[in-house]
């Protein structure tokens, strides 16, 4: 797997794009959710996730997309004592991600999963970022 990440500039808020190349699995989920938790600590709050280079996402893969959705909407990375953060998604994710251009093995993947319901998808990386507009 490797990772490819970008800065634009989008007025005042940064956009990173990060290009995945490669198969999405237990190998590398760790890698994809922890660069995404980067990111988003520093230096934004706004990411693109392009997948046009992805042949195909595992299960495991699934579970990196899901904490990357729960990381922009907003859930804690540190969990605090006694307190039951919402695993569960919301809204807040489609604001702040998008999905550009998944090859259709993995499209049909994620809509099977039920995760395109969390981020708005795009045939390509400038309507991705005119979306952030």
């Amino acid at each position: 797997m490797q990772i490819d990440v970008t800065l634009h500039e989008n007025g005042s808020e940064p956009i990173a794009i990060m290009r995945l190349i490669g198969e999405i699995d237990a190998s590398n989920f760790i890698q994809i959710s922890d660069k995404a938790q980067e990111l988003y600590m520093n230096p934004a709050r706004r990411l693109i996730i392009d997948l046009s280079e992805v042949p195909g996402i595992s299960s495991t893969g699934l579970a990196a997309i899901h904490k990357i959705a729960l990381v922009y909407s907003g859930v804690p990375h540190r969990i605090q004592e006694n307190v039951n953060p919402d695993f569960t998604h919301s809204s807040n994710a489609r604001k702040y991600v998008r999905l550009v251009n998944p090859q259709p093995g993995v499209d049909k993947t994620l809509e099977s999963a039920g995760l395109k319901l969390f981020f708005k998808v795009f045939k390509d990386l400038d309507s991705a970022l005119a979306s952030f507009k």
